[in-house]
């Protein structure tokens, strides 16, 4: 029996509810954060476990009027994070400059794309980038134990 109801320390939105969406809004779901995931395919929150009870939201994550929906001006982390860099990083850029978001990630498989918006206070993260550093962190490792 709960004796208390805990309220929900930090409000983070999730654009995009593939692989990696889906894993992030059901690790932030387990803590005290309140998720909210948004995609355009409605379909695609099939993935998330049956256990998942945070806020699903079908539409455009570009789209101001469905960030408002999703309540971004409250909103203390977004991540962009769908299978297109164009959208992760307009998507990002609109929470960042309309809404003021201060921590703001953004999925970019084209490396080249990701330095451009360190200055604007987005976060890029490169799938290509992390993925060579760990296979040469892992290669480095075998090495050494060799």
């Amino acid at each position: 029996m709960k004796l208390f109801h805990q309220t929900k320390t930090e409000h983070i939105i999730i654009v995009g509810c593939g692989l990696l969406g889906s894993a992030l809004a059901a690790g932030f779901a387990e803590t005290n954060s309140h998720v909210t995931l948004i995609d355009r395919n409605r379909n695609a929150f099939a993935a998330l476990p049956d256990n998942f009870t945070e806020d699903i939201l079908a539409g455009d994550g570009t789209d101001e009027e469905i960030l408002k929906q999703a309540q971004v001006q409250s909103c203390d982390i977004f991540f962009a994070v769908t299978g297109d860099d164009n959208t992760n990083l307009m998507a990002a850029q609109v929470a960042k400059t309309c809404f003021g978001v201060k921590k703001v990630f953004a999925r970019v498989d084209d490396a080249s794309k990701a330095p451009a918006y360190g200055p604007a206070g987005i976060t890029a993260v490169s799938s290509p980038l992390l993925l060579c550093r760990e296979f040469r962190k892992a290669l480095g490792e075998e090495e050494a134990s060799a």
